[in-house]
C-alpha cells in the first residue's frame, strides 16, 4: 500500500513536488530577473538594468550552491535577502512604467514558500517595515501619492495574511500526512510481523 503511494510519477506536478522550494523559486527567478535586466537595458534603464544583471549573476551563483548542498535556512535567507532588495529597488525606482510596487504582492508568498509560515510571515513584516522606513528618509522623491501608498500598503497586508494562511494549511496537511504515512507503515509492520 504504502509502496504504491511513493511510486515514482514523471508528470510535471510530480516533478514540482521532488524540488526543493527554493531550487523551485531560484529555477523561476533567475530567467525573469534576467529577462528584466535586458529589457531595463534595451529602454536606456542602466541602472535597474545592472543590478538586475548583478542579481542574476548571484541568484545564479546561488543555484549552484543550492543544487551542490542542498536547501537550507541561512541559504533562504540569502535568497528573500536579494529578493527584499530587488523589489523594494523595484518599488522605488519603479521600473518599466511604473510598475514596480507589483513585485512587492509577491514577496509574502516567496518568504512563505522558502522558509516557513512564522518565518515568511516575519520576513513580509521585516520587507514591509523596510519600504516604510526607507520611504520615510527618502521623502518626496517618492513616485507614490499618499493614497496609493495607502492603497498598496492594504494590498500588501491581504497578500501577507493569504500567504501566511496558505502557509499554515500546507504545513498542517504535511503534518497529517506523515503521520498518516507513519500509521500506514505501522499498519503494514503489524500485519507482515
Amino acid at each position: 500500500m504504502i509502496q504504491e503511494l511513493s511510486e515514482e510519477n514523471d508528470s510535471f506536478a510530480h516533478m514540482l513536488m521532488r524540488l526543493e522550494p527554493l531550487r523551485f523559486c531560484l529555477m523561476v527567478g533567475i530567467p525573469f530577473v534576467a529577462t528584466f535586466s535586458e529589457i531595463n537595458f534595451s529602454l536606456k534603464n542602466t541602472l535597474l538594468g545592472t543590478i538586475e544583471f548583478v542579481m542574476a549573476l548571484s541568484l545564479s551563483a546561488l543555484l549552484w550552491v543550492v543544487w551542490q548542498r542542498g536547501s537550507n535556512q541561512a541559504l533562504a535567507h540569502i535568497f528573500l535577502t536579494h529578493a527584499a532588495l530587488l523589489f523594494g529597488l523595484l518599488f522605488f525606482l519603479g521600473g518599466f512604467s511604473d510598475i514596480g510596487f507589483i513585485w512587492s504582492l509577491g514577496f509574502p508568498f516567496i518568504a512563505c514558500i522558502v522558509t516557513d509560515s512564522v518565518i515568511g510571515g516575519i520576513w513580509a513584516g521585516a520587507y514591509f517595515l523596510g519600504i516604510l522606513i526607507a520611504g520615510f528618509f527618502i521623502g518626496d522623491s517618492l513616485s507614490h501619492s499618499t493614497g496609493e501608498l495607502i492603497y498598496i500598503g492594504l494590498a500588501y497586508s491581504a497578500m501577507t495574511l493569504v500567504a501566511y494562511c496558505a502557509s499554515i494549511r500546507r504545513e498542517l496537511q504535511e503534518e497529517m500526512f506523515a503521520k498518516m504515512k507513519a500509521r500506514i507503515e505501522h499498519l503494514e509492520q503489524q500485519a507482515g510481523g
